[in-house]
């Protein structure tokens, strides 16, 4: 249950949210010639050969209409010019306790409607040229009579996925407060570091520190103790805890979600002071000076491609590599370190949708051929949230890559292998991109 649903829903700015979904949904119904958009929540899915359920994550397209996240059957019916109809499934079910319906002064922007069965959502759908959009699952198992409409079709995906890049007023409130609720699970977990715990341990005091389950979470919690910050998207919890003489650092990347709108936060700790706690300083004032370049028109490309010519001045700063910064990014040294993008499109989603595209027809941007996997190509433009997120880590495979390449002989072997076992260096905030001086969403609340 979403503590947050009616507090935020009584307000002007989601009646303003809904009737902004409205246009864009009637410009890209029209795009496609439909008359009627229907939207699912999606079903619930099941263990194989079993009768237990995995946890269920509702449709993206679906929680921004209406942010509930454990209604699954539901739906979202829009015809221009019509209010759009909200049905929630509410099953007769004494196994399980049904999912509320919306508060009052949530449900007021709908026609509600309730069902008790999946199937009465057939008899609700427009007898018109439909797009469905939402897992094929829910709208194949009301069978043969939605057979003429058509599911995700390409041109109101692309036009809904290329506008979700940009928040309202609302979304950016449900953002704020996400952070906010994630700040106390940081301040908690860095203090259990801070007491020797283990990684398990770690995420428990995030956990409660923020007050959501991990299911509630928008991606699994990263807790990675000494050699296990170089794996990116470390995703397992030792039990026990080194010895204390043996914790030498902490990365932790978690973030918190209200209303279906994701945080997401790293820090990395050092658990002495010493040369990795300056790395640590380093990198810090190196990610705060990247959050203050995030302006309108700024191409996201050319903001990572300085992050790695400042990436590569650390690494030689610190003694690390013998070359000009230049000569670094020419000869790819710096990708065995920052093998990354410097940050993502987030919202609805934790990597949001819609990064690669140029327009919302869904003409594909061409990434640069240094750097052909980066999630988010756009310009900046006011109302996007993105992630920046540098990182400098101590990878075996991608560092033995680099011993063997005509570069490493300029690399100090000696000094990276003392420094293997701290695994690495992420931090990250979550910036809104204005006309002007950009927000950072999460740094004024971790305080630091």
């Amino acid at each position: 249950m979403n503590r947050d649903l009616s507090t935020s829903a009584a307000t002007s700015a989601y009646a303003a949210h809904v009737a902004g979904l409205c246009r864009r949904y009637a410009a890209a119904a029209a795009a496609g010639g439909f008359e009627a958009i229907a939207v699912g929540s999606g079903l619930l899915e099941y263990r194989f050969q079993d009768d237990q359920a995995h946890h269920f994550v509702a449709c993206a397209h679906f929680l921004q209409w209406v942010p509930l996240g454990a209604h699954p059957g539901s739906a979202l019916i829009f015809e221009p010019g019509r209010r759009p109809v909200l049905v929630v499934l509410q099953p007769e079910d004494y196994w399980h306790q049904p999912p509320p319906l919306p508060a009052e002064e949530f449900a007021r922007e709908f026609e509600l409607r309730v069902i008790r069965s999946a199937g009465e959502l057939l008899s609700m759908l427009p007898k018109r040229r439909l797009a469905l959009l939402g897992p094929e699952s829910q709208w194949e198992g009301l069978g043969s009579a939605v057979q003429a409409a058509v599911l995700n079709p390409a041109v109101v995906v692309n036009h809904l996925h290329y506008h979700r890049a940009t928040k309202s007023a609302w979304e950016l409130d449900c953002m704020r407060r996400a952070a906010q609720r994630a700040a106390p699970g940081h301040r908690a977990a860095l203090h259990a570091f801070r007491e020797g715990a283990s990684e398990y341990d770690i995420l428990n005091a995030f956990l409660a520190g923020c007050r959501q389950t991990e299911p509630e979470l928008p991606y699994g919690a990263i807790v990675a103790l000494n050699a296990h910050g170089a794996t990116l998207h470390y995703q397992h919890r030792d039990r026990e805890p080194p010895a204390r003489r043996d914790i030498h650092s902490l990365l932790i990347d978690a973030g918190c979600t209200v209303n279906g709108y994701a945080s997401d936060i790293t820090r990395s700790h050092a658990f002495r002071d010493g040369e990795f706690a300056g790395m640590v300083a380093d990198l810090d004032r190196l990610q705060q000076q990247l959050c203050a370049a995030v302006r309108p028109g700024v191409a996201f490309p050319d903001l990572h491609r300085q992050t790695h010519l400042a990436v590569a001045g650390l690494l030689r700063s610190w003694g690390l590599v013998r070359m000009d910064p230049e000569d670094m990014l020419r000869e790819q040294v710096t990708f065995a370190f920052l093998p990354h993008g410097l940050g993502h499109l987030l919202g609805l989603q934790v990597h949001d949708v819609g990064g690669h595209m140029a327009d919302e027809s869904g003409r594909a941007l061409q990434p640069p051929p240094d750097f052909p996997r980066l999630r988010f190509l756009r310009r900046l433009e006011p109302g996007q949230v993105v992630t920046i997120e540098p990182g400098i880590y101590f990878i075996g495979s991608l560092l033995e890559r680099l011993r063997t390449s005509p570069a490493g002989g300029q690399v100090n072997w000696e000094r990276i292998a003392g420094l293997m076992k701290y695994g690495g260096i992420r931090i990250e905030d979550d910036v809104l991109v204005t006309t002007g001086e950009p927000e950072n969403l999460t740094r004024p609340l971790l305080g630091d």
